[in-house]
């Protein structure tokens, strides 16, 4: 209770910008769960369509009617899809707007977020396009929410120790290059298509973010195995998570010259470095993939098996870093809550595709 009072009266600006961008976020999630509509128009030439089912296969009407004007699609050699895209018109009230809509690219017209959908693929020249529509009073305010998430765990990512962690930092960069290469060189250099839905300016950061973070939690995860299997004396000296930014410049020296002189002291350091690292990356990487999914498929959150991995296993990695703020003393629990942590990731990065759900994910491509 004691430590939970001096990290509240500490008031860091980025503990309070995570936590409340936290709280707010699944608060305006849980809110908007009661006004959100998600519906699909069947959209056709010549005709203008006002009705729409929702995913429960109720039928609703729309204040607004939907006229294809005009629908292009492109492919690859192997016939896979390329890009595809509509001209529609808007009517309301007498009036008429037309406009053009992509994948990535939506369209908001009266507080309603328009997406092109699918097409009828049954014929070279499709007669109609099928549009999902949004309704979500609460978009921006989860939109600012998110901001503030953001800009808390970029503020903790800004005041890492880095200079102190030379060694690490430069292992996690390697790590962050060698997975970064193995998920974008299909793309780059063996050949493999983007599907419509990947050409997105979402795609490299939140990849590339996801991989640094792979790459901090993997050295994070190498140190817990050395500390849980090394036979060696725990050092006097300790330092956990629970070690304030603000306090660390007063004892840059102490811990440096202690680190030379007790390696257990910085495998221990270097741990909790990587673990922080690690955890806000992936933090970072879990709301740019949320941005992206607004944009492509109408939703911040669509529970599909791969998202709710990547989110349980975030959440371990943050009951770790809190484990080692409270209990740093505890290496080697802390070490053990590591590892699991870092299993429950590779079941999200390479186990999935072993589950029979992985077929209906949005994320196998």
């Amino acid at each position: 209770m004691k430590k939970i009072t001096t990290l509240i009266l500490r008031k860091s600006v980025a503990f309070w910008l995570t936590h409340a961008g936290l709280f707010l976020t699944l608060l305006f999630a849980g809110l908007g769960t009661f006004e959100y509509q998600r519906l699909h128009v069947r959209a056709f030439t010549k005709i203008s369509e006002n009705i729409a089912i929702s995913d429960n296969r109720e039928i609703f009407l729309l204040p607004f009617r939907i006229t294809l004007k005009n629908f292009e699609a492109e492919f690859y050699d192997n016939h896979q899809s390329k890009s595809y895209k509509a001209d529609i018109v808007l009517h309301y009230n007498g009036t008429r707007k037309e406009v053009l809509i992509q994948v990535n690219h939506p369209v908001r017209f009266m507080n309603y977020d328009i997406y092109l959908s699918s097409y009828d693929r049954s014929r070279p020249n499709p007669d109609y396009a099928i549009f999902l529509v949004i309704y979500d009073p609460w978009v921006y305010p989860k939109y600012v929410a998110i901001l503030i998430l953001l800009a808390g765990l970029f503020l903790y990512v800004w005041k890492l120790p880095y200079a102190k962690n030379k060694l690490v930092s430069l292992f996690i960069l390697l790590f962050g290059l060698g997975f970064s290469y193995m998920v974008f060189s299909p793309y780059l250099f063996g050949g493999k298509n983007l599907v419509p839905a990947l050409q997105s300016w979402w795609f490299v950061p939140h990849i590339a973010v996801y991989m640094f973070a792979y790459g901090a939690l993997s050295v994070a995860c190498l140190l817990s195995i050395y500390t849980l299997f090394a036979r060696t004396q725990n050092p006097k000296s300790k330092i956990h998570a629970s070690t304030p930014l603000s306090d660390r410049k007063k004892s840059t020296l102490r811990l440096r010259s202690a680190t030379v002189k007790n390696p257990k002291l910085f495998i221990q350091s270097a741990t909790v470095f990587s673990l922080k690292l690690g955890t806000f990356l992936m933090g970072i990487g879990l709301l740019f993939g949320a941005l992206w999914a607004k944009e492509a498929w109408g939703g911040f959150w669509s529970f599909d098996l791969k998202e709710n991995l990547a989110a349980i296993a975030w959440i371990a990695f943050l009951s770790a870093l809190h484990f080692g703020y409270f209990y740093g003393n505890r290496k080697k629990t802390l070490s053990i809550l590591i590892i699991v942590a870092y299993l429950l990731l590779q079941l999200c990065w390479f186990g999935i595709n072993l589950l029979p759900e992985s077929w209906q994910s949005l994320h196998r491509y």
